[in-house]
């Protein structure tokens, strides 16, 4: 029913996983000071540019959470990656990213739509969707990329 997994191949999407999510870190900082410049835009530069200062500073705990979160999905992929659909490593990332795209994006994004609104909910729906997809295409391409030469 299940095939073992070689040690190697937890390290490979422990790998994989660390730098997609370093990627989908930069990829989520770059999408939140658009989403937040677009919402809030004239009330950000009444402030003088703070808003992105506060981003920015921010930024080491998006990266320690983004890393994480490709640490764990990493392992996930590792574990069920002849389980996934897709025919090829990007394809089946993908697939998997949409966990995280329907946790993160959509079901956490509604708790928090009565305080922020619609509006900045339905575009977090689609910031959301455009960085996971990144991270699974980036942790499918790493998977194949990390794979260890043949002896």
């Amino acid at each position: 029913m299940g095939e073992k997994k070689d040690m190697a191949d937890f390290v490979r999407g422990i790998k994989a996983g660390i730098v997609a999510g370093i990627v989908e870190g930069v990829i989520s900082l770059i999408l939140s000071i658009i989403l937040l410049y677009t919402i809030l835009g004239p009330l950000m530069t009444m402030f003088g540019g703070l808003g992105i200062t506060a981003m920015l500073m921010g930024a080491p705990i998006i990266f320690g959470i983004a890393i994480g979160v490709g640490i764990v999905f990493g392992l996930i992929y590792a574990a069920i990656y002849n389980s996934l659909p897709g025919s090829s490593s990007i394809i089946k990332g993908i697939v998997l990213s949409l966990i995280p795209w329907l946790l993160f994006s959509v079901a956490y994004g509604w708790t928090s739509s009565g305080f922020y609104g619609m509006t900045y909910y339905g575009t977090n729906i689609v910031t959301g969707l455009i960085s996971w997809v990144i991270f699974g295409a980036a942790l499918g391409w790493l998977w194949d990329k990390f794979t260890p030469a043949k002896a």
